[in-house]
């Protein structure tokens, strides 16, 4: 079996964090259809169209992936293109539906997150799709844009936005990608996720508690084909991204004192981020992200996979971490593809212990012990930090 590491997305993860600490500021503590919903137009919608020709879509990863800056759950699916070799700028990226382009976003130049090994494209935009007063998108790292938008915003710099409203078909081109993802988050107005106990916390990307799966919009049969692509198969195949449970140490937390999602230092605004979670290929198994494990954002598998959602108030949870790389049971697969049936490699050697301890009013104390086995650690020190949701 081959393990396939998780850096293999970066290409795509890296802008998304840069323009997250860059420019998330414009729509801090604004609804995101008041900010997003200039000129929508009340109808009906369903997608008619992928978001790339059947013929040049591979696979859809769900949301919910970790890695590095990425801490919490993504609210977003990542789209693959048919050959990861293909050049920049070769496959046109499709509206779902009948819509209206209202945002234009150049991304930054340079990465901002953890890693080192991370190459950016020489051209990546960001755009906002309105398809209705209630839905809209999100793409991430659309290269070239196609002409209509790319007039619309000619000379656009690095970390500029503007707004416009380019009217477009179902079908219609947007802009283009090479052999790399890109990513879709699919917004309902109307939907408020049940699954973040504090939602407040998430106001810096008002759009998070309102995310939903872009295949919830397709119907019959294009839906089962649009499905077919997700390598998760268990439901959701969209994935999920929301799993707090009240009194339990599943789900997200945030370092008290640094501000939610939102962060205390925008340089790395997920150093207090933690989360819990099922995987989001595989729930069956744990997965344990945090922001800060000696100094960088780090993705762990469990040993054992134990169920987050059985620990409760008073009891002190150890778990052995393995770093995060997944196992593909194709031996001669492509390292960078991702196909169904894949899982956490739990078979790895450990790294170290990570103890929690839920407290009353959803406090969380946690403590790290690199290099630790669970049997090494008998219980909180004075070093335990506190976590809150």
């Amino acid at each position: 079996m081959l393990p396939i590491i998780a850096v293999l997305a970066v290409f795509a993860l890296g802008g998304l964090i840069a323009w997250r600490v860059i420019m998330g500021m414009q729509h801090k503590a604004e609804d995101f259809g008041t900010s997003y919903g200039q000129n929508c137009k009340e109808r009906d919608v369903a997608f008619t169209s992928p978001p790339l020709k059947m013929q040049d879509l591979n696979y859809i990863r769900p949301m919910g992936a970790m890695l590095d800056g990425h801490v919490t759950p993504t609210d977003h699916v990542y789209v693959s293109p048919a050959n990861m070799d293909a050049a920049d700028n070769t496959y046109p990226v499709l509206m779902p539906a009948d819509g209206t382009v209202t945002e234009i976003s150049r991304m930054p130049d340079q990465y901002i997150g953890d890693r080192k090994d991370v190459q950016l494209a020489a051209e990546d935009h960001r755009l906002v799709l309105s398809f209705s007063c209630r839905y809209s998108s999100i793409y991430i790292h659309i290269h070239k844009l196609a002409d209509p938008l790319a007039k619309a915003v000619q000379g656009i710099k690095a970390n500029e936005n503007k707004n416009v409203s380019i009217d477009l078909k179902a079908g219609d081109t947007v802009g283009y990608i090479g052999g790399s993802t890109f990513d879709w988050t699919m917004v309902d107005n109307n939907t408020t996720l049940s699954g973040f106990i504090t939602p407040d916390l998430y106001k810096r990307e008002p759009w998070k508690i309102h995310t939903i799966s872009p295949f919830d919009l397709y119907r019959g049969d294009l839906k089962t084909q649009m499905e077919a692509k997700s390598i998760r198969t268990v439901p959701p195949v969209g994935g999920k991204i929301d799993y707090d449970q009240r009194g339990k140490l599943v789900g997200t937390w945030f370092r008290s004192g640094t501000n939610g999602y939102e962060g205390s230092n925008q340089e790395r605004y997920w150093d207090g981020h933690l989360s819990v979670v099922p995987d989001y290929i595989d729930p069956s198994y744990t997965i344990v992200s945090i922001g800060n494990w000696e100094g960088q954002a780090k993705q762990f598998a469990v040993k054992g996979s134990p169920n987050p959602a059985t620990i409760s108030e008073g009891t002190l949870a150890k778990f052995e971490l393995i770093p995060l790389s997944y196992v593909s049971n194709n031996p001669q697969a492509d390292r960078r593809i991702f196909t169904k049936g894949m899982h956490p490699d739990t078979a790895s050697a450990t790294v170290g212990t990570i103890a929690f301890q839920v407290q009353s009013g959803e406090k969380l104390k946690v403590e790290k012990f690199p290099g630790k086995s669970a049997a090494q650690v008998t219980g909180l020190t004075a070093a335990a930090e506190t976590y809150e949701r």
